[in-house]
């Protein structure tokens, strides 16, 4: 008859044999849907392919056009500084008058409020 450890041994391999079929059908299941993936990606490719050539022909004017944009934006924002700093001593200059015609108008009232 079979033994206790005989059954055991019988099932460890039923079941190693199983769990490995079950991963050799998945990997194959795998390999066709990336075979297929790989082919539309290659029909994809093949379709615009006169486009993708058309897209790197164009990259070099592309790239200089990129790089003109950047220098005038550069300079925009170079300038858009200096107006900017400018415009803080503006800001203390006519903080500066305010101050002045504030203290004006106090010496004015001042004196009118005296002659009362």
């Amino acid at each position: 008859m079979f033994s206790i450890n005989d059954i055991l041994i019988f099932l460890a391999i039923f079941i190693g044999v199983s769990l490995g079929l079950t991963i050799l059908v998945l990997l194959i299941v795998a390999q066709v849907r990336l075979i297929k993936t790989i082919g539309k990606v290659n029909k994809i490719i093949d379709d615009n392919a006169v486009n993708i050539e058309r897209t790197i022909e164009r990259l070099p004017h592309l790239t200089e056009s990129i790089d003109r944009t950047l220098t005038s934006v550069d300079g925009t924002i170079n300038g858009v500084n200096d107006v900017f700093f400018e415009t803080k001593s503006t800001n203390d200059m006519i903080t500066t008058i305010i101050t002045i015609v504030e203290s004006v108008i106090d010496i004015v009232a001042r004196v009118f409020s005296k002659n009362k």
